[in-house]
């Protein structure tokens, strides 16, 4: 089997910027396994937050851990990049992983107030909500009172008393309805449609 120039020049831009060959990890000798497919060094949810905690309050991380929070990043990317750099290390497995990230988001939130900086959750998030206008909402209402206009429309035009099976159409011929439900109709409803006595 012949190898075409290209899989020989990707192999070597791979190799010369440092990136991984497709199926490298494949051909790792089983006697050193990365940290993380080995078992990891926490299985208790308790034990593992206790680390976290060490890790975020440690006077190297703490200044860069609130500058980012003031920057703007979001509290659920910085937990997720502290936890997956402890998967990667094979303190924890990812079902451990998932279990953390709640508490790591309230610990980080918390060091956050207690230096009174604002956080955002989610970088995405926006605290202002756009300010939409009574004729915006007008606007908007007549499009969408048009728009089921316009799909009701379409709805009654491709009805096709065809696609009713010809056994169901002689069966709904066939009902009888007891006179007591047909007579009922054409009495009032209500107590306001009532006549005074």
């Amino acid at each position: 089997m012949a190898i075409s120039e290209k899989a020989v020049e990707f192999l070597g831009n791979s190799l010369a910027t440092g990136k991984a060959v497709p199926g490298q990890s494949l051909t790792n000798s089983p006697e050193q396994p990365y940290k993380w497919e080995q078992p990891p060094e926490f299985v208790n949810t308790k034990e593992a937050s206790l680390y976290v905690f060490s890790v975020l309050t440690t006077p190297e991380t703490v200044p860069n851990l609130l500058e980012s929070v003031a920057n703007g990043v979001g509290v659920v990317d910085l937990a997720s990049i502290v936890l997956y750099s402890g998967f990667l290390e094979g303190k924890w497995n990812p079902d451990l992983m998932t279990l953390l990230m709640e508490p790591t988001m309230y610990m980080i939130m918390a060091l956050a107030e207690k230096a009174n900086i604002k956080y955002v959750v989610d970088t995405g998030d926006d605290d202002k909500e756009p300010e939409i206008t009574g004729e915006q909402q007008e606007k908007t209402f007549k499009r969408g009172l048009t728009a089921l206009e316009e799909i009701k429309n379409q709805t009654v035009n491709r009805i096709n008393p065809q696609t009713i099976p010809v056994e169901v159409r002689e069966q709904i011929e066939q009902i009888e309805l007891p006179k007591g439900l047909l007579e009922k109709q054409d009495q009032p409803n209500s107590l306001l449609s009532k006549e005074d006595k």
